[in-house]
């Protein structure tokens, strides 16, 4: 029986001589390269914005952040998952609210229990792909122009969007397709993980894409 490893990193000489490029500019924080790499993201996921940072947990944090969810709020997530997916909601002061996965065989969010797991506290949905199977984007988006009627918003950004942000958990769907397209623009933002072990590495890294409606500016 042949022996799978556990998702090595390609690194070969072209990586060696890029890295060495990076190292030998004098940058080696955010720079030129980083510019290029949410360039080509844009590009390959066929979206207007991206923007890279250290990990997809920052990444999702920070748009937690910027949507102002904090204490008395609460965020859906499925309860199979990384335990950053929920501890990010800790971090910000809201309750994470789990939902079991499907009893279909499958590891994805049951789209029934999460309808029902929607309160007049929910202020976003984090559904997670799990092992680059995306989760049904377009029946998640639905749902939430579904149960705008329950949305309670608590600042400006959450009064202009005028529904329960969906914040996809992108980490292992990096170059996987959803209905014809890749993976990148099908919810509001979508964080992807550039850990070691993904199929896409930086050795550490996330990236968010965008496709907030208007009148937002991604």
């Amino acid at each position: 029986m042949k022996n799978i490893p556990f998702s090595p990193p390609r690194v070969d000489q072209k990586t060696v001589d890029a890295v060495t490029e990076v190292l030998l500019s004098g940058w080696i924080t955010t720079g030129p390269k980083t510019r290029l790499l949410e360039q080509k993201i844009n590009e390959y996921c066929e979206v207007e914005q991206s923007l890279c940072l250290n990990s997809w947990t920052n990444a999702a944090e920070l748009i937690l952040r910027w949507y102002g969810v904090g204490k008395g709020d609460e965020v859906i997530v499925p309860a199979y998952t990384y335990a950053a997916t929920a501890n990010i909601v800790e971090h910000v002061g809201a309750t994470p609210v789990l939902v079991d996965i499907a009893n279909d065989g499958g590891f994805l969010i049951d789209y029934d229990l999460l309808k029902n797991a929607i309160t007049e506290r929910t202020k976003v949905i984090m559904a997670v792909d799990i092992g680059g199977l995306p989760v049904d984007y377009d029946l998640i988006m639905q749902l939430v122009f579904d149960e705008k009627g329950k949305f309670d918003p608590a600042n400006d950004r959450q009064q202009q969007l005028g529904r329960v942000l969906v914040l996809s958990d992108a980490a292992h769907s990096f170059g996987a397709i959803y209905k014809g397209k890749r993976v990148g623009g099908q919810t509001d933002v979508m964080g992807f993980s550039f850990h070691a072990v993904k199929n896409l590495t930086t050795a550490e890294g996330g990236a968010l894409t965008f496709n907030l409606p208007a009148p937002f500016d991604n």
